[in-house]
């Protein structure tokens, strides 16, 4: 169990052994820091989260803990105003320098000049030498989009909470490794809605991350399953769909049961990394037992479907779930494989058919292939997503360049009947 110290005004407690460390923030307001979810008081972290809240609920981030992610460490803030619990925050550090990441940049699949810069890059920024170690800060959760980093009673509380993040950063230090830095700051991701309160207070320390929106899927009422979906569909759209679900005729697809995921805990895992692979920027990896853990913690409200050829594995959906929210989590795919038997595009139907079938309310298909993923039914929501580098010289040069970046050109899709 790892302490960590704050610099201010610390309260120093009696107690020599313990994972927390309070923290005075202002007259009105103070925080308590830990640096695992196990010592965080249950009544107070738990009294402010819904049942949409998957990513913060304790057992998931148990999960997370428990997985040995590549670089990630964890830090749990509860904000009280006297004896009141106002808001809770999660933040994730990211060891850059850490060897399981393999690297934050890899562009050698985009060749050239830029697999070239990648490494130099990464050397630069992220490999200071000498024994010492890049951080990441980010409030959030890097495994999945959304805000799954801030909540709070109401929305003056969340206004506090958010402008707490500029107070707290600056006392995460580490007692255990003084060659440890922060060298970035990231807090992510709002909603319009959140933005409007959040992006005044950070846009003062933070520039934008020009990021791609947040693909949502909604359920109609009046569908009860599969064919349900497939017959809201407009005609092209549902031809489209049934060429894509007949090139699967050779493909067995089936929920691994909890012994076949642990038979097959490696195939998983490489499957997946050969999605990963192909993401230009990679701050978090997920490890074989993360998925291991997912089900053990979670059961029948996670699920991962096998896709079989003769026999072998040669892809994989993974999914967690309630009644409010279906996230299609990690997927894996043999990209041999994809074109021939439409693989990802029946990856999509796979997700749409168990998220009907669930009863959850909203299917949540993360950034990535835009429109595909509007084709199929989903809607963008723009996610804003703030950053900075704690060294002001690369952050006045990383500015502009950066906020210039962002998402590709896309035409979204409207596959239904109207």
């Amino acid at each position: 169990m790892k302490l960590f110290s704050c610099k201010g005004k610390v309260q120093k407690s009696p107690e020599q052994n313990r994972s927390y460390v309070p923290l005075i923030l202002s007259d009105s307001l103070h925080a308590t820091v830990y640096s695992e979810i196990a010592a965080v008081p249950s009544p107070e972290w738990d009294s402010l989260l819904g049942s949409g809240d998957i990513f913060l609920f304790r057992k998931y981030l148990s999960v997370v803990e428990a997985s040995s992610l590549p670089g990630l460490q964890f830090r749990y803030v509860i904000l009280k105003s006297g004896k009141k619990v106002r808001s809770i925050l999660y933040f994730q550090l990211v060891n850059l320098s850490d060897e399981g990441l393999g690297g934050i940049l890899d562009l050698e699949e985009y060749g050239g000049m830029a697999a070239g810069l990648s490494a130099k890059i990464n050397n630069v920024l992220f490999n200071p030498g000498n024994g010492k170690k890049s951080f990441l800060l980010v409030c959030g959760n890097l495994l999945v989009s959304g805000n799954h980093g801030i909540r709070a009673v109401d929305s003056d509380a969340f206004t506090e909470a958010v402008a707490s993040v500029s107070q707290l950063k600056k006392h995460f230090t580490f007692t255990s490794d003084k060659t440890s830095r922060i060298v970035a700051h990231m807090v992510k991701d709002y909603y319009t809605d959140e933005d409007n309160v959040a992006g005044p207070l950070l846009r003062k320390d933070y520039f934008i991350l020009n990021t791609d929106p947040e693909m949502i899927f909604e359920r109609q009422p009046e569908w009860k399953g599969f064919d349900d979906y497939l017959s809201a569909l407009s005609s092209k759209y549902r031809v489209r769909a049934n060429q894509s679900l007949s090139k699967m005729e050779n493909i067995e697809v089936r929920t691994l049961s909890n012994e076949e995921i642990i038979e097959r805990q490696e195939e998983i895992f490489e499957l997946n990394c050969r999605v990963m692979k192909k993401a230009p920027v990679k701050l978090v990896k997920p490890t074989a037992a993360y998925f291991l853990n997912l089900k053990r913690v979670f059961g029948d409200q996670y699920r991962i479907n096998g896709f079989f050829l003769n026999g072998n594995l040669i892809a994989f959906t993974s999914a967690l779930w309630n009644q409010h929210h279906f996230e299609a989590h990690y997927i894996g795919i043999d990209y041999h494989f994809n074109k021939e038997y439409a693989i990802y595009q029946n990856i999509l139907y796979i997700y749409i058919r168990d998220f009907i079938e669930c009863g959850s309310a909203r299917l949540f298909f993360g950034r990535t292939a835009l429109e595909i993923k509007s084709a199929a039914g989903a809607r963008p929501h723009h996610l804003a997503c703030y950053f900075r580098f704690s060294n002001r010289i690369v952050n006045t040069l990383a500015k502009p360049l950066v906020s210039s970046t962002g998402p590709g050109n896309w035409v979204p899709r409207d596959p239904f009947r109207k």
